[in-house]
């Protein structure tokens, strides 16, 4: 069995790797590179592939080279399946090119959230002929390869670490995670009870190179967001990833300790419903103080897509302009651009803040202009109120003590020869497009 990295060795996003046997060839994630491989200081924008063909997408080096995995193109017979670990576009983004009658396994959550994705924000998935829903520690069997999913702590939901088992050798491939969030113990059950004689681990080191960045937990960062609501007489703002699940309910939590209403917006609620788990807080779960705010763009695409019970079924639950008026300082909003009509209509009180949930260097490109215009127009003060959905050294290096691999691969990471300093002589740097045998 060996392995290829053919992106992500390094660079953090875009990730996608081979894994073959005698038998079979596996992939594992296909996403969309971060930045521009033409020009690394720009941000890749997904608008800007529209109209290129396969061959054109390789050539620019967004698509990785890999035979039989594109539509298209004369290569041999297709590679026997991709794995998907977890819904964010820096994995699955370039999914839409695979071809269709390759399966495709991933989480059942994850499903959920690229169907939601896709109605409400155009995300494109793309179109497969198989999908293989995994379990938590299920295996399945791919060709004579045994592949076992493992959910960890991250900020994408339903997020899955993969054991490959083949030829008498094991690869296991951590996936993004970390050990500070609301799931940390799965963190802790896979550090307790993980996979015995891993041959190879393929450990993702987003945060190597940024050590002294913030890393509170879940619960740290909504203490201090409840606080920081207190003192404010207007109303609450906040941006974060509508897939971002865990911060969600840290908002939820927050809003709850300091006396607030959250008001969602279509698309996050009906993530939150189309999940079916009974502590997320949207009104059908009997979260009263939870009301759902509906906004022009949003219904217009789920009418588009002959989907209206999608906003139908919040009726009853519905906040407008005038109720978000009469709840002031006790609205604790999720903001978009797209929903800035109808909060202009409310009337922004004064003393308002808007919470910043998500990685700092968003607010720097242009696509954040109108949101800094919004709160100059009206004084909401910005306050960035975040934690990362990655794993910080000490859990890196907890982590790869439990696992005692041979070897260590790093991945998803701009820094893989510090992997060197801190996890010795067990580490193997690749450079993309390299076969290392397992």
């Amino acid at each position: 069995m060996n392995l290829i990295i053919h992106r992500g060795s390094h660079e953090v996003g875009g990730t996608c790797v081979e894994i073959a046997t005698g038998e079979a060839r596996t992939i594992i994630d296909l996403g969309m590179p971060l930045a521009d491989p033409r020009d690394k200081s720009k941000k890749l924008k997904s608008f800007s592939l529209t109209g290129k063909t396969i061959p054109d997408l390789i050539g620019m080096g967004i698509l990785p080279k890999v035979s039989g995995l594109y539509w298209g193109l004369d290569d041999e017979r297709p590679v026997d399946a991709v794995l998907l670990s977890h819904p964010h576009q820096d994995h699955y983004g370039l999914f839409p090119y695979v071809r269709r009658d390759i399966p495709v396994y991933l989480g059942e959550d994850t499903d959920k959230i690229l169907q939601a994705s896709e109605v409400f924000l155009g995300d494109k998935f793309g179109d497969h002929d198989k999908k293989i829903l995994l379990r938590d520690r299920e295996p399945v069997n791919v060709h004579g390869v045994s592949v076992t999913p493992f959910l960890v702590d991250h900020s994408a939901y339903g997020a899955m670490a993969f054991l490959i088992e083949a030829e008498g050798k094991k690869i296991f491939y951590s996936g993004d995670f970390r050990g500070h969030g609301r799931k940390r113990a799965l963190f802790e059950k896979l550090i307790e009870k993980p996979p015995h004689d891993v041959d190879v681990l393929m450990m993702e080191g987003t945060m190597m190179g940024r050590q002294q960045e913030d890393t509170r937990t879940e619960d740290e960062l909504e203490l201090e967001i409840a606080d920081e609501a207190r003192i404010r007489a207007g109303m609450k703002l906040f941006i974060c990833s509508g897939q971002n699940i865990d911060r969600l309910v840290t908002f939820y939590r927050a809003s709850k300790r300091s006396g607030a209403t959250l008001v969602l917006d279509l698309y996050t609620a009906n993530i939150l419903h189309e999940l079916g788990r009974s502590s997320l807080p949207v009104p059908t779960n009997g979260f009263k103080d939870v009301k759902i705010l509906f906004t022009h763009h949003f219904m217009k695409r789920l009418a588009y897509y002959e989907m209206k019970h999608w906003y139908e079924r919040w009726r009853s639950y519905e906040i407008d302009a005038k109720g978000l008026q009469r709840l002031g300082k006790k609205a604790f909003v999720i903001y978009r651009d797209s929903s800035l009509n109808e909060l202009e209509k409310s009337g922004i009180p004064k003393d308002s803040v808007m919470f910043y949930s998500m990685w700092s260097n968003y607010t720097l490109e242009p696509s954040f202009d109108r949101t800094r215009a919004f709160m100059d127009r009206h004084g909401i003060q910005f306050k960035e109120m975040h934690t990362s959905g990655h794993a910080i050294l000490s859990s890196l290096k907890r982590f790869a003590t439990a696992m005692d691999p041979g070897v260590i691969i790093p991945i998803h990471t701009e820094y893989p020869d510090d992997y060197r300093e801190h996890f010795g002589s067990k580490v193997r740097c690749l450079h993309d497009g390299e076969k290392f045998d397992g």
